[in-house]
């Protein structure tokens, strides 16, 4: 990836998955698959994804599919997803995803990690794997960015996220959770070339309204 990838929370949030319902065979996922930015992370996945053409992107944990799903969107982009497990699938997935089944590091297929122009993540939880992935991506010298899930649910997520410096001499990490899902969701640049536009806060919001206002009183003291 040589060119910044901008992520917007507003054009995140403007994202419409309700195309995807259809696809999806599980009632529950087929309610939150639309669900706004900092809720579920299906809308920022969908936003990554449109940011490439001829793209590869890898996600570990397929789980329901759900996220592969959002993920594919582009056709042109090729996607290549993991998991443990057969057993908790729920989506029909178009001709541009392929499913491995295994660890991939099990699998000897981590190199392919390498090669991607975003990773997402979202498997066991434990912390170990998660931390695994970053010491590989570090260590070989990776140069586009990884999205974690739920950094911030669970005991064993919260210390590896913690464990892992802010900045460092190739990568720095991000809390974007507020436009991806409500149980945490992390962001590790490993070549810099992200840049990313949070919400307004609502205090900024106010503050810029009552200096217009103070503008427009001064204006009006001064023509009286």
């Amino acid at each position: 990836m040589t060119r910044e990838i901008l992520i917007d929370y507003d054009q995140v949030n403007d994202i419409d998955n309700s195309s995807l319902i259809r696809f999806i065979r599980r009632e529950d996922h087929k309610r939150i698959v639309n669900r706004s930015a900092g809720e579920e992370h299906y809308r920022l996945l969908r936003y990554l994804s449109q940011q490439f053409t001829n793209g590869l992107i890898v996600e570990l944990g397929t789980h329901y599919g759900t996220s592969a799903l959002a993920l594919s969107i582009d056709q042109k982009n090729k996607i290549i997803t993991y998991d443990v497990s057969d057993g908790r699938f729920g989506c029909s997935l178009p001709d541009n995803v392929t499913r491995r089944l295994g660890n991939i590091f099990d699998l000897n297929e981590e190199s392919i990690l390498l090669q991607a122009d975003f990773i997402f993540l979202d498997t066991s939880h434990t912390g170990d794997f998660e931390y695994r992935v970053y010491e590989y991506l570090r260590d070989n010298n990776y140069k586009n960015f990884i999205v974690y899930d739920d950094i911030l649910q669970y005991e064993a997520m919260r210390e590896f996220w913690n464990k892992i410096p802010d900045v460092s001499n190739n990568h720095s990490k991000h809390d974007i959770t507020r436009m991806g899902h409500s149980s945490g969701t992390g962001l590790i640049d490993f070549g810099g070339h992200v840049r990313i536009k949070p919400p307004v806060e609502k205090n900024d919001e106010a503050e810029e309204e009552t200096r217009s206002y103070s503008y427009i009183d001064e204006w009006l003291e001064c023509g009286e």
